[in-house]
Parts: C-alpha cells; sequence; structure tokens
C-alpha cells in the first residue's frame, strides 16, 4: 500500500453534512459579519464574495476531516462496506473493504491482530460480493501471515473473542475460496480449522447462542458442500443432517432457512442413491414454502427441483407426477417474472427435455416453437440459448424421423455455435460431425443435388441450352448477295 493510497484513504470520506455544521457554527456567521462590516464587499451574495466562502468552505471541511482520528474512518468506511453489500452494489463495497485496509495500518500497524481482520474482511467481500476466489485466498493468507506474527495477548476477555471471531472467519473464507480453486484438501483442513476455533470460542464467557448458531451453520454448510464435490454423499448428508438441526432449533421448524438445507440434503440423498428419501426431503421444504405463502420464484424452485426427483427415479408411474410439477414451476416462474424472463425460459427448455425424454415430440417441439421469438428477443439471434433451442429441434425431428428437417435446424445450430465457440470447439464438430453424416442422406442429398452447389454442375452447358441466332446485319449481307 503506497503512500499516495494512505493519504487518500485519511482525506476521502468526509460526514460531509457534520463538516458543514461544524463550520457553519463559527465560519460562517464570522465571514458575513466581516462581510458587513466591510461595506458588504466580501458579502457572500457577491460573485467574489460567493467564491471566497465556497474556497473557505472547502477548506473548512478539509481541516474537519484531518480532526477525525483514523479509528472512527475505519469504523465509519466499515459500515459503508456493509451497506453496500447488503445492496448488491459490488464496486462500492469492495472499494471500501480496500480503503479498511489502509485505516486499519494507519490505525494499528502491519502487525496488528485488527489489520489482518480488515485483510479477511477484503477476502469475504471478493469472495461473496464478487466471486473472486483467488483475491480471496491471498489476502487470507496474508491474514494468516499476521495472525502468526502477532506476539500481543489480548487485553481482555472481549478483545481475545474478537480475534477468535477473526480466526473462524479467516480459516471459513479461506477454504471456501480454496473450493472455488478445485483445491479440495487443503479446503477441508482449513475448514476443520474454523470448527475447531468455533468450538473454542463456544466454551469462552457469556456467548449469544444465536451467535454460535449461526456460526455452525456457516461451517457446516460448507463442509457439507465439500464433501459433495468430493463426492462423500454419506458424510455430505450426515453434515446436512446436523444443520437441519441447528436451522431448525434457531429458527423453526418451518422456517424458509429450512428449504435450502432440505434442498441440499435432497440432493446429497440422491447422489448416494436414496431417491425416495430424496423425494421426502423436497416434498417437506414444499410444504414449508407454500406454508409461508413465499414468492412464486422460490415455490417454482422447490417445484422444479422436485420435477426433477421425480424424473431421475426412471420409474414409470412417477412420470406423470413430474411432468405436473414441471408445468406448475413453469406457471410459477411465468407468473412471477414474466414468460420472456431468462429463467422462465430456463424452465421452458428444461419442460422440454422431460418431453423429449417422455417422446412427447409434437409437445415439445409446440414449446419451443412458441418461446423462440421470445428467446431471440432477449438474448438476440447468436446466443447460447438460441443454439441450444436449435439443437433440441434437430433432436426431436431427428427423433421423428424427419432427416431433411432436422439438418436444417442442425445447420442454423452449427453457424450459432461456430460463432460463439469457433470451429475446432468439442460442441462445434459434434454438430459438424451430425450436419456431415445427415447431408449423406438420400432424402437431404437429393434437396441438395437440386438447389446446392452440385447443381450447377449437372446443369448442361449454357451453348448447348441457347439456340443459334444470325449474327448482326445478316440480313443486310443476305439481301446484297
Amino acid at each position: 500500500m503506497n503512500s499516495a493510497v494512505l493519504n487518500q484513504a485519511l482525506e476521502e470520506d468526509v460526514d460531509t453534512e457534520a463538516s458543514l455544521r461544524i463550520f457553519s457554527a463559527g465560519e460562517e456567521t464570522q465571514f458575513c459579519d466581516t462581510g458587513r462590516s466591510s461595506g458588504g464587499t466580501g458579502s457572500p451574495s457577491t460573485p467574489n464574495g460567493s467564491a471566497r466562502f465556497r474556497r473557505k468552505l472547502r477548506n473548512g471541511i478539509r481541516e474537519a476531516a484531518i480532526m477525525i482520528v483514523p479509528e472512527e474512518k475505519l469504523a465509519q468506511a466499515e459500515q459503508r462496506a456493509r451497506m453496500h453489500a447488503a445492496s448488491q452494489e459490488e464496486a462500492p463495497a469492495v472499494q471500501e473493504l480496500m480503503r479498511c485496509v489502509a485505516l486499519a495500518r494507519i490505525s494499528f500497524g502491519d502487525f496488528h491482530w485488527k489489520m489482518a481482520q480488515a485483510h479477511v474482511n477484503l477476502a469475504e467481500g471478493y469472495l461473496e460480493v464478487k466471486g473472486l476466489a483467488l483475491q480471496a485466498k491471498q489476502h487470507c493468507e496474508k491474514a494468516k501471515e499476521i495472525m502468526y506474527a502477532n506476539t500481543q495477548h489480548p487485553a481482555s476477555e472481549e478483545e481475545r473473542k474478537d480475534i477468535l471471531r477473526c480466526l473462524i472467519t479467516m480459516f471459513l473464507t479461506l477454504g471456501k475460496a480454496l473450493m472455488g480453486l478445485q483445491n479440495l484438501k487443503e479446503a477441508e483442513q482449513s475448514l476443520l480449522k474454523s470448527e475447531k476455533v468455533a468450538d473454542e470460542l463456544r466454551q469462552a464467557e457469556e456467548m449469544a447462542q444465536e451467535e454460535i448458531r449461526q456460526v455452525d451453520a456457516k461451517i457446516t454448510l460448507s463442509l457439507g458442500r465439500l464433501y459433495m464435490k468430493e463426492n462423500r454423499s454419506a458424510e455430505a448428508v450426515a453434515r446436512y443432517e446436523q444443520l437441519l438441526r441447528v436451522v431448525t432449533l434457531g429458527k423453526g421448524e418451518n422456517s424458509m432457512e429450512c428449504v435450502s438445507v432440505y434442498r441440499d440434503l435432497a440432493a446429497a440423498e440422491q447422489a448416494r442413491g436414496a431417491h425416495d428419501v430424496s423425494m421426502q426431503h423436497l416434498l417437506q421444504a414444499h410444504s414449508i414454502v407454500l406454508t409461508n405463502a413465499s414468492s412464486g420464484e422460490e415455490e417454482g424452485q422447490i417445484t422444479l427441483a422436485l420435477a426433477e426427483a421425480y424424473t431421475s427415479t426412471g420409474r414409470a408411474e412417477h412420470l406423470d407426477i413430474a411432468e405436473r410439477y414441471y408445468k406448475q414451476s413453469l406457471q410459477c416462474y411465468q407468473a412471477a417474472m414474466g414468460p420472456e424472463h431468462a429463467s422462465s425460459l430456463s424452465v421452458l427448455d428444461d419442460y422440454c427435455r422431460f418431453l423429449i425424454l417422455t417422446k412427447n415430440y409434437p409437445a415439445a417441439s409446440s414449446l419451443l416453437q412458441e418461446s423462440l421469438p421470445a428467446k431471440l428477443s432477449t438474448f438476440g439471434d447468436f446466443s447460447t440459448e438460441a443454439e441450444e433451442t436449435y439443437r433440441l429441434f434437430g433432436g426431436i425431428e431427428l427423433a421423428q424421423g424427419h432427416q431433411k428437417a432436422a439438418y436444417k435446424k442442425f445447420r442454423k445450430c452449427l453457424g450459432i455455435q461456430t460463432f460463439l465457440y469457433g470451429s475446432q470447439h468439442k460442441k462445434t464438430r459434434e454438430t459438424q460431425q451430425t450436419v456431415k453424416l445427415l447431408s449423406k442422406s438420400p432424402e437431404v442429398a437429393l434437396t441438395e443435388g437440386r438447389t446446392g452447389a452440385n447443381h450447377l454442375k449437372q446443369r448442361p452447358l449454357f451453348c448447348a441450352v441457347v439456340p443459334n441466332h444470325s449474327t448482326s446485319g445478316g440480313t443486310k449481307a443476305n439481301t446484297c448477295d
């Protein structure tokens, strides 16, 4: 952090209203009185007086900013960062967290635990707000270096608990960042360290149970997702069941916080083949959503999860139930967000894939045809959504034996894929192979032979079809003869 950044952190972001109040209490009155005593030549109503007044006002604000101690400016920056993060304002939130690092260094030095806390908060902002795992990892490692180099003992029990909270967040954020970078072994070690520090914090005096539950929930959720990435579904189920107990104890059995836990638990059960148990968890989550009269989007999400769960069993008796849930999910999304919204169109594609799976090709083709104008207007002609639609169209036509129509759809799909991914991409090359095979079929070859480039080769020579005419002026020559 260079000196320019530190000076900027010291001079910027003043509470303007407070500074104006400080200045107007003294300097403004004094200036106006001076202007009147001098015959009005320096009055703020004159151009020169107004410029002088604004210049003096800015100087007063700058002086007031210098009088604010860095610790107070640090608290203000932390508060602004939380406000920006709550409002989903990514750039301002991260900018304030950067300013916090500079102010923490000014206030406490390079090796104080609060300096490490500022790096941890910045790492958490990079990961949670902007989704940048590598930057989060780097700042967590910097915080770890500071914490290990810090030899000062806590001045009080409250400071000790703050240090433990900082360590928990540091190891938890580092674990999630490593998980995002696919370094799963080190991620697990970091998450287990955060769990160990949380156990120590739990034993501290006068700890709020709600805070402990929130910490346990974050760590347990991260461990469950880590085990799912490692295909350790049994351990993931154990973690999600533990998380469900924590959330139920703190929020109640019918709280909306339980819905996401039930969905994760259902995914873990399905991963280890327990489809019936998975569906029971999803039905419980669906019941909670209906009980709480939640938004249409939330109802659509859990209904779509139920449809996919019933489809995954492969049982014929579950297909009708799955179709009913697909229709309900699509209706929820369209009612809540509109039929042309990206989420609604995505659910419609999922429903079309289900119809193709059940060989209901006319219904799938009709839905795709109806949704194509909305996709082109929402995403554009050369988009992944348009490419997927033409690919599904081609698959439907090919399944029904319509090789000519399938050829046309796959040709359109190939053009979009070439534009999006290039000619050497895996998806493009697969479609090229499909188009090449279809072009050799008799139905397509016949059409291409009549209208394509081969038709020009098969046409007779120009002189063979154009009749011979007498040369220009031939009649006159014959008359003379």
